[in-house]
């Protein structure tokens, strides 16, 4: 019962985050350039940490729990249980944003058009570009969850609020270069509508938002631990 309180609790911060997030990207769009965008992503983890934190301690996103794995914070059969609840929340969030486009009667047309805030990237930037990009931007932010979640440098309730912000500037710097994801979750979500509506791209980029991800995270895991981030 209680492990299956903590994977509800998973989908539904995932959930939360990704309708959020890409809702914003969907329904704002970018006319008022990325600052919307980061913000809804920023605060929709912010309040879905603050939500079920304290029950998870509100991951949303396997990066995070891939690295909480590698430094002992969660077993590894636990963390399968916490990437299949956010993998599925992320998809529950991204069949959110299609009940809005049902209520709304959009046509297949406009919504192959307009999308469901998945990440892409494009020429000049490459495979191998994008990648880095989004291994970077995901240490940077996986480190910071490390440190602040630790016994030793613990933030305490601000926590949401500094992986929140953190969030969103890691988001202003990539979102034009690779959409800035940083979770394979929040990727694969919008990706998988996308190819249910018949549109590819997203989903044969999908290795990029997986493969960069997680090696930022495990790198970001051993930094953290080197740094003291799991000292009694």
């Amino acid at each position: 019962m209680e492990k299956a309180r903590i994977y509800l609790a998973e989908f539904i911060g995932t959930l939360m985050l990704v309708a959020i997030g890409t809702g914003v990207v969907v329904f704002v769009g970018t006319q008022a350039g990325p600052l919307p965008v980061a913000l809804a992503f920023g605060l929709g983890a912010m309040a879905a940490i603050y939500a079920i934190g304290g029950v998870s301690g509100g991951h949303l996103n396997p990066a995070v729990s891939l690295a909480m794995a590698i430094n002992n914070r969660l077993g590894w059969l636990d963390f399968l249980g916490y990437v299949v609840a956010q993998v599925l929340g992320a998809v529950a969030g991204s069949a959110v944003v299609a009940g809005f486009f049902a209520a709304f009667g959009a046509k297949k047309e406009a919504i192959q058009q307009i999308g469901f805030g998945q990440t892409t990237f494009q020429q000049p930037v490459s495979f191998l570009g994008a990648t880095l990009i989004e291994f970077l931007l995901t240490f940077m932010l996986v480190l910071v969850v490390m440190m602040v979640t630790s016994k030793k440098y613990a933030a305490g309730n601000l926590t949401p609020i500094v992986v929140g912000f953190t969030l969103v500037a890691l988001i202003l710097l990539g979102i034009s270069a690779t959409g800035a994801s940083l979770n394979p979750a929040r990727s694969f979500g919008p990706a998988l509508m996308m190819l249910i509506y018949g549109s590819s791209t997203a989903m044969s980029q999908i290795g990029v938002y997986l493969l960069g991800p997680l090696a930022g995270a495990a790198l970001a895991a051993l930094v953290a631990k080197f740094l003291g981030s799991e000292e009694a």
